[in-house]
Formats: C-alpha cells, structure tokens, sequence
C-alpha cells in the first residue's frame, strides 16, 4: 500500500514523500488484545464456529489480515472500533498516525464498495 506523509528537512520545510506499508498481518494474540478477550476465547469461538477459520501461513501459523480483524469485531460487537488496531499497529511500528488513519480508511472504503 503506497501512502503518502511530509517529513522536515532543514530549518522546517516539510516535503512530501512516498511511504510503502504493507498489508498489516495479525498473531492471535494481537486479535485477542484487540478484541479484548483471551486468546482461548479466539480459539473456542473457532472452534464452535462463531468465528471464521483464519489463513495460515507457511509456518502454519494462524494470520490474521485487516479485514478478518473487522470482521471479527462486527460479529463480536456489531461495530467496528478502529482505535485498539491502532494502537496494535503503531506497537508494531507503524508510526505515522496519518498514514495508519489512511490504511484503515482504505481498508474501510473497500468493504462498503
């Protein structure tokens, strides 16, 4: 995902660079954290079906992308709170909040369209 942010140069001028962020992926964990409830609470909900089974990836760990954390918080809650992912991603090192607010807007826009 290519975004756009300013960063200073010399005596305050402020250019406006590319930035390239990549699709966030998340641990189990970190969608329990985002939920708010354990991570055995993930795990029961899938097991029983509540909660979709999620990718793997080659290690066979389970991955979680932004649109299966919406997800997860629309059948959790019947809202979406963009505020904990936030903060889990800027834990992750996404440190532009401008850029974060635009990812999420993006991954938003292409759920309503």
């Amino acid at each position: 995902m290519l975004l756009y942010k300013y960063i200073n140069i010399n005596k305050g001028r402020k250019i406006l660079t590319k930035t390239t962020y990549q699709e966030p992926i998340f641990t189990r964990s970190e969608v329990a954290q985002i939920l708010n409830v354990t991570t055995l609470t993930v795990s029961n909900r899938e097991k029983q079906k509540k909660y979709p089974l999620p990718k793997r990836d080659m290690n066979n760990y389970r991955i979680y992308s932004l649109n299966d954390v919406f997800n997860l918080q629309l059948i959790t809650y019947s809202a979406i709170d963009p505020k904990p992912i936030i903060s889990i991603l800027y834990d992750k090192g996404y440190d532009d909040i401008k850029a974060l607010g635009q990812m999420i807007d993006n991954a938003l826009s292409k759920r309503i369209s």
